[in-house]
């Protein structure tokens, strides 16, 4: 029962955290959900990927599967299937522009889901660096609030080439964000913000 309950709720290799686990058994008591999930690792039904987080995993001709770090991050602090509540920043943001090349050794979040100003925590190994929001992130504002950060994170000696120019300004336009509502969302941002975002010219013909 247990097993099929689990299975319904979850798909394979997804990350699956304790409380989800006790909420979907809210009518048992903890220690009788924990002998469960003992009783369901023992015969890799369910694996413990790190403390606090169980996945189910797919049986292949190597062994059982595995879910990493990343995986983990972004159920917990940047979305799941349409609910979106969080973005990458600093330089993984910068570099998914083409601003920078640098890859990050430490990936930088901005979450719903952190309620200190800034805080690093590990995944099974891997460092991030969380900071809260400076407003509610949700699908329909996610695209701007990445846009913002961009500009944001950007260093005053950064000047923007031509193809990450182009890159932001076909964003821009993709995701069909909005000039009022995007100056209206900066003044939640640093002065540097809308002074970046002016200054680089991807706003040029947008309305």
């Amino acid at each position: 029962m247990f097993v099929n309950e689990i299975k319904r709720k979850f798909n394979i290799n997804e990350p699956i955290f304790t409380e989800e686990l006790m909420e979907l058994f809210s009518q048992y008591s903890r220690p009788y959900v924990f002998r469960i999930i003992n009783e369901m690792e023992k015969t890799n039904e369910l694996v413990r990927y790190t403390k606090g987080v169980y996945f189910i995993p797919k049986k292949t001709f190597f062994g059982l599967s595995t879910i990493t770090a990343d995986s983990v991050v972004e159920k917990r602090y940047l979305k799941e299937l349409n609910n979106v509540y969080g973005i990458y920043s600093g330089l993984k943001l910068l570099n998914l522009f083409s601003i920078t090349t640098q890859v990050p050794n430490v990936v930088e979040i901005v979450t719903n889901n952190e309620t200190m100003r800034c805080r690093e925590i590990e995944v099974n190994g891997r460092k991030f660096i969380l900071r809260k929001s400076r407003f509610e992130i949700d699908k329909n504002n996610a695209d701007m609030y990445m846009l913002l950060q961009v500009f944001n994170d950007l260093d005053a000696k950064t000047k923007l080439d031509d193809f990450a120019q182009r890159r932001l300004t076909s964003f821009i336009k993709e995701k069909g964000i909005n000039l009022s509502k995007l100056l209206n969302l900066a003044m939640k941002f640093p002065a540097k913000t809308m002074k970046n975002l002016i200054g680089s010219g991807v706003l040029n013909g947008i309305a």
